[in-house]
Parts: C-alpha cells; structure tokens; sequence
C-alpha cells in the first residue's frame, strides 16, 4: 500500500486560468484526494494497478497549462511525515509527528 502525491503550479493569471485551477483541485477533491497544502493533495493507492488508475485519472483532469507531478510513496514513508505548523499568532512553531495519519488510514 501506498499514497499518490500530487503536487501542481498552475497559471491564475486570468480569469480563465484561475476557473481552470480551481475546476482541477474541485476534481481532485471529488476523486477523494485529501488536500494536504494549497497545491498538494494526497491519496491512498492500495496497489500499483490503482496508482497507474489514478495516473490515468489526473491526466484526464489536468489543464492544459501549468505542471502537475505524481509521486508515489510507501505507507512506510507517509508514517515517516513530520508536520511542523504554526499554532499561534506569534508563529510559535509546533511539532506534529504523523498528525491525522491515523484518522485519514481509517476512512481508507
């Protein structure tokens, strides 16, 4: 088992573009990504077939402009992710060692 990354930069310069953008990350949402940052977003691939399905899935989706890039990653490294945030308005910083990783493997 493993997760689907996708990271993208794309163009919001016009109306048009910023329509596109959104459209992409809506799409993504719907496919049952989860949104990890603004212009990352993750999901569970539980075997290769489903990833090389997934990959089929985002070029399918993807606009015409802008870079999207996939990468796959082991359920050993996604345990492996530190999430350091700002909890504070004085941007003290906080440590959170597999934060909600739990939760989002359960809804899988």
């Amino acid at each position: 088992m493993g997760w689907m990354i996708v990271l993208f930069d794309l163009p919001t310069d016009t109306k048009e573009e910023r329509h596109e953008a959104t459209k992409f990350k809506n799409n993504l949402l719907d496919f049952g990504y989860l949104m990890l940052q603004y212009s990352v977003y993750a999901r569970c691939a539980v075997s290769l077939d489903r990833k090389q399905k997934f990959i089929n899935e985002l070029k399918s989706i993807a606009p015409e402009t802008g870079n999207v890039q996939c990468y796959f990653i082991t359920e050993r490294q996604w345990e492996e992710c530190i999430t350091i945030s700002t909890t504070t308005k004085k941007h003290n910083r906080q440590i959170n060692k597999n934060s909600k990783i739990e939760e989002q493997l359960q809804f899988w």
